[in-house]
């Protein structure tokens, strides 16, 4: 019997292996894409937050020349009602404590570490923020760099 290529119908095993492993490649490569993008917004929004945050404080500072009274309600006032502004991208929130040249924001919970990793790197450019812990759960902000 004589079989002609020609006559042949259908696909291999290495044809299906071979277009599986580049869709596998694809996803993968997409997924990564996916959290990195996510990350990059959720450290562009909270930056935000922080320039909102700070200048708020700088204002409610002028009259006294001190961050003491400076307080959550205060910024949330002097922010239009907003508590939007205390939420965090990746759920949680900020607190301030404040104190006569300095304020502290924690926050909770903690970032992941690509987020927290992008935000110090980010924060280091502002001589304002004095002091922050590497986990990314203080900032000191001071009033002077």
């Amino acid at each position: 019997m004589i079989r002609r290529f020609g006559s042949m119908i259908g696909v291999t095993l290495l044809e299906i292996l071979l277009v599986l492993a580049i869709a596998a490649m694809i996803i993968v490569m997409s997924v990564r894409y996916y959290q990195g993008a996510s990350a990059s917004a959720q450290v562009n929004a909270f930056l935000q937050q922080l320039q909102g945050i700070a200048a708020a404080a700088d204002s409610l500072a002028i009259g006294s020349g001190s961050y003491s009274g400076t307080t959550q309600s205060n910024i949330v006032t002097f922010l239009g009602g907003s508590t939007a502004v205390f939420g965090l991208p990746w759920g949680g929130s900020i607190s301030v404590s404040a104190g006569a040249s300095t304020y502290t924001l924690t926050i909770s919970p903690r970032p992941s570490a690509a987020v927290c990793a992008q935000i110090i790197s980010k924060i280091q450019q502002n001589s304002r923020y004095s002091g922050y812990s590497t986990t990314c759960q203080t900032f000191r902000y001071s009033a002077t760099s």
